[in-house]
């Protein structure tokens, strides 16, 4: 009968603990980047144009949280996100000195929404879901080149990359994930959870009393 209070600490202790969505991790698996060092990149930095310039190297970092869409924001890879709902945003960046090729992963804490790797759409996104210490240079010369389009997809938390060709610039693109829960919604899960916990040890009372 302890379970329902159980789950409750749980979602309370990972509110605690955990309030922005991340990366958690990634590494290269092939092409000639491998084998290589994936990194995690921690503002402040800057990406666009060569500016983390390092062969068989795959980096990806952290942008805005919780960020509440006004409007639909259109991807590139997952369709359309509606408005009103809340995400994270995340970068992932392959810009090698010399021309290389990568095939590899990034896993994050949350479900993928989608991709954004055109131009004119990142630096139309900057705004809203880069971060002030990230700084953008030559934003016309970030994205994917269309010949890496098709080798990039993902699958629940974690995007595939499947053979980029990168050289100068580098390959990059923004991934959206589901934000961590508000407040509120952990709040609403606990009490959720404390209720069904209630009516659990109300049935067994009844129970006993009838036997």
């Amino acid at each position: 009968m302890r379970t329902p209070h159980l789950l409750a600490a749980t979602l309370a202790l990972a509110f605690s603990t955990h309030a922005t969505a991340a990366v958690v991790s990634g590494a290269i698996t092939g092409g000639s980047a491998s084998p290589g060092v994936f990194t995690i990149l921690t503002p402040p930095f800057a990406v666009g144009n060569n500016n983390q310039s390092a062969n068989n190297a795959l980096f990806a970092y952290n942008e805005k949280q919780n960020v509440l869409l006004g409007s639909a924001l259109t991807l590139d890879l997952g369709g359309v996100i509606a408005a009103g709902t809340r995400i994270a945003s995340h970068g992932v960046v392959f810009d090698p000195v010399a021309s290389r090729s990568v095939i590899g992963s990034v896993t994050f804490d949350r479900p993928i929404l989608g991709v954004i790797w055109l131009d004119s759409r990142l630096a139309a996104t900057d705004a809203l879901l880069s971060l002030p210490l990230i700084t953008n240079n030559n934003p016309g010369s970030r994205g994917l080149e269309a010949r890496d389009r098709p080798g990039t997809t993902f699958v629940g938390n974690t995007l595939f990359i499947n053979d980029w060709v990168a050289s100068s610039p580098g390959d990059n693109l923004r991934v959206i994930t589901a934000a961590v829960p508000e407040p509120a919604t952990w709040a609403m899960l606990i009490a959720g959870f404390g209720m069904v916990g209630f009516a659990a040890r109300r049935r067994h009372r009844i129970a006993l009393a009838s036997a």
